[in-house]
């Protein structure tokens, strides 16, 4: 692509298609009715309950979720009566909203898609792991946000196939030294986490998740709770350290030295010796939280 304006173009043709997200991109509406009863301070866990009980598959799936050892309640939880209860109504809207965003791009296709989505999901638990080693109040938002991080890059590569196969193709040939954030803005003119933003947003993504997948390549710039981005940031570190990327050797994201003299504020000291510590947990981890990722993933 040639020229400022043809790269104008090319952002201007991508803000098009994501204006039209809510009408190409529909979640079901079984998901917006969970949006809606959230969202009322009167609602009650009995509405919210028999408006997920409507939809079977996601009964299932909210119930696998719910029993999985990330949450690890003691006693089986057997109705979404008591998942409400146990999880409370965000626990549960997160839950909705990423599997509905993981129907409806999970598509079986080419190596590099199932491959982005092994990533995504690998980010997901490491997220988790991270937050939960610096201390922070352990939710499913980590988790989500983890596993959606790179929503806009599944979204350039399917909505913008031909575009996203020629930066494939500029990264596989030999001298190439660009790296795949910086093939991102000179081929679309907009990077995937700003696609990721507008996404979660017209999907009214609570505004925490957001903020952290817009910021988890810069997290340090983020304007709220730079800690959560920072999460997602060294989980795709450790990931992409770990080889589970679908970029192969093309890429290994910079660490955002910034955020570091934050972590430290919550975490003194941290430092290499950590990031080697948590890369060692990282396939028990993963292992572990094996039947919350699956659920996820349940047609």
């Amino acid at each position: 692509m040639d020229g400022n304006a043809d790269l104008k173009s090319e952002r201007k043709r991508i803000i098009e298609i994501l204006g039209r997200a809510p009408e190409i991109l529909t979640l079901p509406s079984v998901v917006n009715d969970v949006l809606d009863v959230v969202s009322r301070k009167t609602s009650s866990s009995l509405e919210l309950t028999k408006i997920i009980e409507s939809d079977p598959a996601l009964t299932t799936r909210i119930l696998a979720v719910a029993n999985s050892a990330y949450y690890g309640f003691v006693k089986k939880i057997s109705t979404i009566s008591h998942a409400v209860v146990v999880l409370g109504f965000q626990e549960i809207q997160n839950i909705a909203l990423s599997m509905s965003v993981v129907q409806l791009f999970d598509r079986k296709g080419s190596e590099f898609s199932e491959d982005l989505w092994r990533h995504s999901f690998a980010v997901g638990v490491a997220t988790k792991m991270i937050a939960q080693y610096l201390t922070r109040k352990i939710d499913g938002k980590y988790f989500v946000s983890g596993l959606l991080h790179d929503v806009g890059k599944i979204f350039l590569s399917q909505y913008m196939p031909e575009s996203f196969t020629r930066l494939l193709s500029v990264m596989d040939e030999k001298g190439n030294n660009y790296t795949y954030h910086a093939l991102e803005e000179t081929i679309f003119g907009i990077t995937h986490a700003e696609v990721g933003e507008i996404l979660l947003c017209s999907w009214m993504f609570p505004s925490d998740i957001v903020n952290a997948v817009s910021f988890h390549h810069t997290p340090s710039k983020a304007t709220v709770d730079q800690i959560f981005p920072a999460c997602i940031h060294l989980a795709d570190l450790l990931c992409t350290i770990k080889g589970i990327t679908p970029l192969k050797d093309h890429h290994f994201a910079a660490i955002d030295r910034d955020v570091i003299p934050l972590i430290q504020e919550v975490k003194q000291n941290f430092c290499t010796e950590d990031m080697t510590a948590l890369l060692s947990q990282l396939d028990i981890e993963i292992e572990r939280q094996g039947s919350f990722v699956s659920a996820f993933k349940k047609k």
